[in-house]
């Protein structure tokens, strides 16, 4: 399988889904142990994420768990895991990961599970590395953000697999055809959390379909939706442009990935004018995480980690 034995699982938080989706994170866990891989992942308990975990260490995975010790996450890391390293933000926890990887799997999820695919997305097309990125596209659910990603320019094809299921992902990594990389691949990866976080009094406005700008505006939403920041944002949507993003916005609010609240935190128009109106009304959002998104704990207990290097 191309000397890929580090799986890192983007996926949801939320413990409100439908159980087709708790079913797939279930498969997922079972295969990775079943076919002796490893398992990276976002540490929590809570959704998707815990589910995940628990199959893979039932099925004798070694499963790694990052978290940032300073994000609402680490009050539900799962406490049985077999490595769990706590990080200072939410970036250095999506680099480690994506470092930790040999191959790249998106199961359902929200406005931070799509962060981190067109991340790394993005550093592909910069030919940054080889890592396969796959969705797993359980009923239908990528189809829209398929359409979106698929949309933009600076896509790189070769990075990028659609699995209809867990177990079509391991024939799809039989297959993987790795990509060159670029004579660029180093430590300085771009990203966009520190300019977000420090230009707090300033608009963002995404105008353009790209990987590169679908990836600002989904680290912009994730860091928003986490309280990070309370920046207005907006998405002119001239021509429909971002239709299939809107779409798939909608589908996760209606499966329960991204809370109500969500999808408050942007404005949407078709001008500029009507979009800054929009724009300029809009009000603090702040979501319960607990309540609103995670649900009832996977696991009996917590546990007080400290921090691994």
């Amino acid at each position: 399988m191309n000397n890929i034995n580090s799986l890192t699982i983007y996926l949801g938080s939320s413990g409100h889904c439908r159980p087709i989706f708790k079913e797939s994170a279930k498969k997922m866990g079972n295969l990775i142990g079943e076919h002796g891989k490893s398992l990276v992942y976002g540490g929590m308990d809570a959704g998707l994420m815990g589910i995940v975990a628990n199959h893979a260490l039932r099925s004798s995975a070694h499963v790694t768990g990052i978290i940032p010790k300073k994000l609402k996450d680490s009050e539900r890391i799962h406490p049985d895991l077999s490595e769990t390293i706590l990080v200072p933000n939410l970036w250095e926890r999506k680099f480690k990961m994506f470092k930790r990887a040999d191959a790249i799997i998106a199961l359902a999820g929200g406005f931070g599970t799509i962060d981190e695919v067109l991340e790394a997305l993005y550093w592909g097309a910069l030919g940054l590395h080889a890592k396969p990125v796959i969705l797993v596209n359980t009923d239908n659910y990528w189809d829209n953000f398929i359409s979106f990603i698929k949309s933009c320019p600076d896509i790189s094809q070769a990075h990028l697999i659609i699995a209809s299921s867990p177990e079509d992902v391991f024939d799809k990594l039989e297959e993987w055809d790795i990509p060159e990389i670029s004579d660029k691949y180093n430590d300085n990866f771009p990203h966009f959390e520190e300019k977000i976080l420090s230009c707090s009094g300033d608009t963002i406005i995404i105008d353009k379909v790209s990987i590169k700008s679908g990836y600002c505006l989904a680290t912009a939403l994730g860091l928003k939706q986490l309280g990070k920041h309370q920046r207005h944002i907006g998405l002119l949507n001239i021509d429909g442009q971002f239709d299939d993003l809107l779409k798939w916005i909608n589908n996760a609010q209606k499966e329960r990935f991204i809370t109500d609240k969500c999808t408050k935190l942007f404005s949407v128009s078709d001008n500029i004018n009507d979009l800054k109106k929009s724009m300029a009304s809009q009000k603090d959002i702040h979501i319960d995480l607990h309540n609103d998104k995670w649900g009832p704990s996977e696991t009996k207990t917590h546990i007080e980690i400290k921090e691994t290097k």
